[in-house]
């Protein structure tokens, strides 16, 4: 396997055990609160600026491991060049990752206009975001494998 391949795995994992994680706390603090943040906007809304610098700092640090990991394991560093095939792999990544985003976020807006609760909204926005990240590292490591 490639280091684009590699890299693309161990950044889908990453962003899939991040969202998890968090959820999984939310969930708890959830229901330590009896269930009465399912209609409290300031919950899901601190729950999701709190998120997203969590997501960043983890994904930087998941990063920065498997960086390190790839240098002692190969004795080798990651390619520091990147020519026009990698940059069309990882537009296609963006692209597709876009749509699936946009599509999540009316969701997210359709689920608002039924009258569900707010923390749909917010649920569907968070899980949008990390089935876009999926498709985008899935994206890329289906084209790397290809080799295209």
């Amino acid at each position: 396997m490639s280091y684009h391949e590699k890299r693309a795995i161990v950044n889908m994992l990453s962003s899939i055990s991040i969202t998890v994680g968090y959820s999984v706390y939310l969930y708890f603090r959830y229901l330590a609160g009896g269930g009465e943040f399912a209609n409290d906007p300031r919950f899901w809304a601190n729950a999701f600026l709190i998120f997203i610098p969590i997501s960043i700092a983890a994904n930087i640090l998941s990063s920065v491991f498997f960086t390190l990991h790839y240098r002692i394991t190969t004795h080798d560093q990651e390619p520091a060049i990147t020519d026009e095939r990698d940059k069309l792999i990882e537009l296609k990544g963006n692209r597709n990752a876009l749509y699936v985003f946009s599509l999540g976020v009316m969701l997210a807006m359709v689920t608002s206009a039924l009258g569900m609760p707010i923390s749909a909204m917010f649920i569907t926005i968070i899980y949008s975001g990390l089935l876009s990240a999926v498709v985008d590292e899935l994206t890329q490591f289906v084209l790397y494998r290809r080799g295209f």
